[in-house]
């Protein structure tokens, strides 16, 4: 079973995030340093290191809260269920995300630094992806390979589209490369 986390801890790393979104409206995310993160959410610099590494290893539990936060408003706080619609809501969250966050996402698209904080997210939400899937696995579902392969397929596969999508200036509407997105990973894991 899982510990609750202290609410100081909940308060902390809130703060932490809401200073985050607010550095990433000024500046691209290199240019943002912990001591900049840590002033802006009133937390001291040793209280962000007793939690992250470094701003990298803050991205990755950012990646995982959103994950988290998405997942909440899927399953509207009700039981978990495992199944390619989730993969397709999935993905509309974090495409309604990115167009909800336009400047905080250029700030981090035009950094010297994107490629990094793109193989990070991706690197979270796989290990979350790969976890999800082999809980659905063992709950009946069938997969057409290994939950590693299958995994890897649909987060690289959504991960860059919608990396090429950023690029590209969004010549497609949100709502119509969710839709395209959820064609493919319904396709995946049929």
């Amino acid at each position: 079973m899982a510990r609750k986390e202290d609410l100081r801890v909940k308060k902390t790393k809130k703060a932490i995030s809401e200073a985050f979104m607010a550095l990433l409206l000024e500046k691209p995310i290199e240019e943002m340093t912990v001591n900049e993160l840590c002033d802006r959410a009133d937390v001291r610099r040793t209280t962000f290191y007793k939690h992250y590494r470094d701003k990298y290893d803050y991205i990755a539990s950012f990646a995982k809260c959103m994950r988290d936060r998405f997942d909440d408003i899927i399953w509207r706080g009700g039981k978990p269920d495992i199944t390619p619609e989730y993969y397709v809501q999935y993905a509309k969250q974090v495409v309604d995300f990115i167009s909800r966050h336009e400047t905080e996402v250029n700030n981090i698209l035009n950094s010297s630094v994107a490629p990094v904080v793109f193989t990070i997210i991706s690197e979270q939400n796989y290990k979350d992806t790969y976890e999800k899937l082999l809980d659905s696995e063992k709950s009946g579902m069938v997969l057409s390979a290994s939950p590693e392969i299958v995994a890897s397929m649909i987060v690289g596969a959504v991960s860059h589209t919608i990396y090429m999508w950023l690029l590209s200036g969004r010549t497609k509407s949100a709502d119509a490369l969710a839709e395209e997105i959820g064609i493919i990973v319904r396709k995946c894991l049929a």
